[in-house]
């Protein structure tokens, strides 16, 4: 199966201080439903020492995207969207 890498857009859970809208890169095997793209970012989570902070999985007219729990935003990880 073909691995493609997707950028996929972490929103905070509700946006208080020092939270930011970040991306993230991942890469993905074949399709990428709901459930595959969470089962991989909570993974890429983990490997960077940040528990919990996959909220949910959704959908807008620009593709999939994540709602990461504000705690998360406590760590480094991701780049700012700009």
């Amino acid at each position: 199966m073909r691995r493609t890498l997707t950028t996929l857009r972490c929103v905070p859970r509700f946006g208080y201080n020092n939270t930011e809208v970040r991306t993230v890169d991942l890469e993905m095997l074949g399709e990428h439903d709901e459930l595959e793209i969470r089962r991989v970012l909570t993974h890429w989570f983990v490997q960077r020492g940040v528990a919990d902070a996959v909220y949910a999985i959704d959908a807008d007219d620009n593709g999939f995207f994540a709602i990461i729990n504000d705690e998360a935003f406590a760590s480094t990880w991701g780049d700012p969207l700009l």
